[in-house]
């Protein structure tokens, strides 16, 4: 038996806890391929895991069979920092640990020396020539 005492962590130390044990208690359960009514339940569970980091969406119903495999439909409310589309319970369980295809990424196709400004939330790319870009 592991004695870990909650009273004297702090609230961040127990919300990384927390979100440690949602996510290992998930792996646990689900590390096999699944039918449908186990994909489901591990979904709701994994609401909420999300929920408890804060992370919302409009939409994490809809799924469907697509590459071989179950997908969800994902709406993030933050588009920002995660995008939407149609992602595996693999995916969604990255997402849970700030890590996977539903984190927007910086592109690193930008060429070296470019300067890009942020003005209200619009990309701004200023070109060679004084001119800018808007992404």
């Amino acid at each position: 038996m592991i004695d870990i005492d909650i009273d004297g962590l702090s609230l961040t130390e127990l919300e990384r806890l927390r979100d440690a044990v949602n996510h290992r208690l998930i792996q646990l359960r689900y590390s096999n391929r699944h039918t449908l009514p186990e994909l489901l339940r591990m979904l709701e569970e994994l609401k909420t895991a999300l929920n408890d980091q804060g992370k919302q969406w409009r939409s994490l119903e809809r799924w469907q069979w697509m590459d071989g495999q179950i997908r969800f439909w994902l709406n993030p409310t933050d588009q920002v920092q995660y995008q939407s589309g149609w992602y595996t319970i693999d995916e969604l369980m990255l997402w849970s640990r700030n890590n996977g295809p539903v984190m927007v990424r910086e592109e690193d196709d930008d060429e070296p020396g470019e300067t890009w400004t942020d003005v209200d939330g619009v990309r701004i790319r200023w070109l060679p020539d004084g001119t800018m870009q808007r992404e």
